[in-house]
């Protein structure tokens, strides 16, 4: 009895530890990811709602911008092909309706197993084929993910809020 004692409370404490500000230690082994490569999966910030109030409830994602003051942009390559989920996945909502495209492709992340963000843009601009795109990823976007594009008009990155 008391052997079990004694291992229900090492196990307590070891789970317990890391809420009590211990830091979590993983270990690297061939095949498995260290802390510095694990991806984020949330974010703290202000609901995009609050952040570009349109009238369109977007209240569990961030927006995030570029570093840079651009109008057309994309997500880089190398970022896009490490933690794409699925899309794109094309709207028939041109950039005159932003930002009801955002609004409605937040459901298209919330359906997808792990989609931590995504990203909206609209492409064809000007043409009779105008569209948006919704792109899902598993990690959090950040400003320092994104390079200039000529062909598109970017809405913005959508990051996942961190639930309290």
């Amino acid at each position: 009895m008391l052997l079990c004692l004694m291992w229900a409370a090492v196990t307590l404490a070891a789970v317990a530890a890391p809420r009590a500000g211990m830091k979590n230690v993983y270990l690297h082994a061939e095949g498995t990811k260290t802390s510095a490569e694990l991806a984020a999966t949330c974010t703290n910030g202000v609901p995009a709602s609050k952040q570009h109030p349109a009238g369109y409830p977007i209240n569990d994602y961030t927006v995030v911008t570029p570093a840079a003051n651009w109008t057309s942009y994309a997500v880089k390559k190398e970022w896009y092909d490490r933690h794409l989920i699925s899309g794109p996945h094309y709207m028939a909502f041109t950039h005159t309706s932003d930002p009801y495209g955002a609004f409605k492709c937040q459901y298209t992340c919330n359906a997808a197993t792990n989609c931590n963000s995504y990203f909206v843009s609209y492409e064809d601009i000007g043409t009779g084929t105008e569209h948006l795109s919704c792109v899902l990823f598993d990690a959090i976007l950040g400003p320092v993910e994104f390079e200039p594009s000529t062909d598109n008009i970017g809405a913005g990155g959508y990051d996942k809020l961190c639930q309290s």
